[in-house]
């Protein structure tokens, strides 16, 4: 019985190690990284009366590259929104439909322009590849670019708020970006 005794105590002895309490090392904290804005691509584009367009005509400029497709009826009341909102020259109007059969971008104006019964004075251009690389999957997509070229904000799907779009806009408008201090403002998204 005493070399049982003397069994259970040495396992006792040995188990009682694994079991105890150890105190935790200490966890160093994690630094976030603060959010880096995206330089909004180069691009190029024709329009639909054929003039030429390009990233270099907001050189210290902000604009709104607004996404969409021939195809997207319940697109046009968000473009109609915008359209009242942006200034004239700061609204740039991409397709993302790579498809030939909706190629035609005079053909989209004219539509779009018939369905809303009035004027929309806005490039439309064909441009699949920049929707692409902006990640312009759902539409509509809307892309607040700063005077310095970076995006402010992306809004994705039906807004036809003006009153919200004119505050997006003037945000846009005053942001600025420093990769020392971030964004000038607490509004980014």
């Amino acid at each position: 019985m005493d070399k049982a005794i003397s069994i259970l105590l040495c396992l006792t002895l040995m188990v009682g190690g694994c079991t105890a309490e150890e105190s935790p090392e200490p966890i160093e904290e994690e630094q976030i990284p603060a959010p880096v804005a995206t330089v909004f691509p180069a691009w190029e584009a024709v329009d639909h009366t054929n003039a030429s367009h390009s990233l270099d005509q907001f050189t210290n400029l902000s604009y709104l590259a607004y996404f969409s497709a021939p195809w997207c009826a319940h697109c046009e009341s968000t473009l109609d929104a915008y359209d009242h909102v942006i200034p004239e020259d700061r609204l740039m109007i991409f397709s993302r439909e790579a498809s030939e059969e909706y190629a035609n971008m005079s053909e989209w104006h004219n539509t779009t322009e018939e369905n809303l019964n009035r004027t929309i004075a806005r490039p439309f251009m064909l441009h699949p590849a920049l929707a692409m690389e902006v990640e312009a999957k759902s539409i509509p997509h809307a892309v607040f670019v700063n005077s310095q070229g970076f995006v402010y904000h992306v809004e994705i799907g039906k807004e036809t708020n003006q009153t919200y779009i004119a505050v997006l806009w003037e945000a846009t408008t005053t942001a600025t970006f420093s990769s020392e201090t971030g964004w000038n403002s607490t509004n980014t998204s």
